[in-house]
């Protein structure tokens, strides 16, 4: 819990971690105002052609922005298309409240849906910029699962109450209402500066979308990871067409429970949300992942099997805690697993995967129901999680055995106070662009005039410094040097000579300067200690 409360006092990801639980509630209240509003005016086909028609239109939005991102800011992005969901939520609670058209106000919640979708993908792809290590990261992710089951749970809530006492046109508005304050909470957000991230190409979306999904199929190959989340969004679109005839036709409740009974999955994420804090890590994320999908898998067996209200709520509690384990091992998992430099595209190519799966639950729920029942619908959708599960298993736990961790060069930069505040996805980078060099006993390291043009860390040994001939304190691991001429743009201002058998890691100057400079913090940092050198040298 430390750890993550150590990454809730960062503000930047307060922001973003804010504006996802306020979005996700604002999606689910009209969620389930546009079911019962489908419903009761088209049946379970007007259902099923929402609920495709929003997967579709989410795919192909998120595509896009995810492309976008690396190329216009993530932040800025954020915050356009939170408030583009804003505006055609609130005319979709418009026309609805006006009698226009079922399908002009459905279309203009399609649309709302689509900018909205891409918030998730984003938060992804922003939070390794403003977290300082791989357990921040994890506790991060773990964070916006607890905030995703937040609204989950609330979100519902509201709506079957709203439902409850009024219509499902106010509850769109309500709706359109948090989803507004889902951009007011980006409003100041800020992504440090993404320099060092070059993106592959400047090609067009297609291509980083191909590029993204070849990274996603190396996951668990073959494609473990894509076939896991295309079962587990299948059943989801499933579950959001059969839960409605389930509730008001099998179980006989109020339109109202539709909201109750998705709140019940919301609250079995924030279980799974506080328990994902302790259980996921580094090392368990293949695992906790492969676990998670099979808890959406078996509670929809018994769903089918045992058509009962105290039955249906435990099952969507279960669910709901599966969901929290799978989505805060994924969205962590994939980054690190891919490297920094595509995240963003393979995020994007996941999020396709994840919206075909929902429109070809949906589109298969109309007819699995009308030939089966919703039972029969939980049936085939339980059964299609639960056979992958079982086969990609072991690849899920052997990635955890081969899942690179962080190494020594890491924890050296870290050791550092210019580097301590750097985001987490810039150290991974230099950690990457270090170069090993060694050096006999005796060896001159540096010499004091020559140009600037590495940073060394101490990795082995140690090194004597001299200074016009005077002797200064000698360097042992963990300590650095060549900072000042890289700096303050000026020759070398001290000699340094391999005490033993010495072996340093070396950043070139672009790299060095790009990262340290680029970030206020680490910049003062840096003038700060060649300031005391300096000081302790006088002409």
């Amino acid at each position: 819990m430390g750890v993550l409360g150590d990454v809730a006092r960062v503000p930047d990801v307060r922001r973003v971690e804010v504006g996802w639980a306020l979005c996700l509630t604002g999606g689910m209240i009209a969620t389930v105002a546009l079911l019962i509003y489908a419903f009761t005016a088209g049946g379970a086909a007007l259902v099923a052609a929402f609920a495709v028609s929003e997967a579709v239109v989410r795919a192909v939005m998120s595509s896009v922005t995810s492309s976008l991102g690396d190329r216009i800011g993530r932040d800025r992005l954020l915050r356009w298309t939170a408030s583009l969901a804003a505006v055609f939520m609130a005319l979709a609670a418009l026309a609805a409240t006006m009698g226009a058209s079922p399908g002009v106000a459905i279309a203009l919640a399609v649309l709302s849906s689509g900018f909205r979708g891409s918030y998730r993908p984003l938060q992804a792809a922003i939070l390794p910029w403003l977290v300082r290590t791989p357990a921040e990261l994890t506790a991060a992710n773990v964070t916006s699962t607890i905030m995703e089951s937040t609204g989950r749970l609330i979100g519902p809530a509201i709506a079957g109450v709203v439902l409850l006492v009024s219509s499902a046109q106010a509850a769109i508005a309500v709706a359109a209402a948090f989803i507004a304050l889902s951009w007011l909470s980006t409003w100041r957000l800020r992504v440090p500066d993404q320099s060092l991230v070059v993106p592959d190409d400047s090609g067009m979306t297609w291509r980083d979308i191909s590029v993204g999904a070849h990274a996603v199929w190396q996951v668990g190959r073959p494609g473990g990871l894509a076939v896991l989340a295309v079962a587990q969004t299948f059943a989801r679109g499933v579950l959001t067409v059969a839960l409605v005839v389930f509730a008001l036709e099998v179980l006989q409740l109020g339109e109202d429970s539709v909201g109750w009974l998705n709140a019940a999955m919301g609250l079995g994420g924030l279980l799974g949300g506080v328990l994902a804090v302790s259980l996921v890590r580094i090392t368990r994320l293949g695992r906790s992942f492969a676990a998670g999908i099979a808890l959406w898998g078996v509670p929809l067996l018994l769903l089918a099997a045992v058509p009962q209200t105290a039955v249906a709520y435990l099952a969507l509690i279960v669910i709901g805690v599966g969901n929290a384990f799978a989505d805060g091992a994924m969205y962590t998992l994939l980054p690190r697993l891919v490297g920094s430099r595509i995240a963003g595209r393979a995020l994007g190519a996941l999020e396709l995967l994840v919206f075909a799966g929902l429109a070809a639950g949906a589109l298969a729920a109309p007819l699995l129901v009308a030939g089966l029942g919703p039972r029969g619908g939980f049936l085939v959708a339980g059964t299609l999680i639960v056979v992958p599960v079982v086969a990609y298993a072991s690849r899920f736990a052997r990635i955890d055995r081969t899942l690179p961790a962080p190494g020594p060069e890491l924890d050296l930069l870290r050791g550092l106070p210019m580097f301590q505040h750097l985001p987490l996805v810039i150290v991974e980078q230099l950690a990457e662009s270090l170069e090993a060099h060694e050096y006999e006993r005796g060896d001159v390291v540096m010499r004091q005039g020559a140009p600037g043009e590495q940073f060394h860390v101490v990795r082995r040994g140690s090194a004597s410094v001299m200074v016009d001939g005077r002797p200064r304190p000698s360097l042992v691991v963990g300590d650095c040097f060549g900072e000042i001429a890289l700096l303050r743009d000026i020759p070398r201002t001290a000699t340094v000579i391999a005490g033993e058998d010495l072996a340093t890691l070396v950043l070139p100057r672009s790299d060095f300067l790009s990262a340290v400079t680029g970030h206020q913090t680490s910049a003062e940092h840096g003038h700060a200690l060649a300031r005391r050198r300096l000081a302790a040298d006088p002409d």
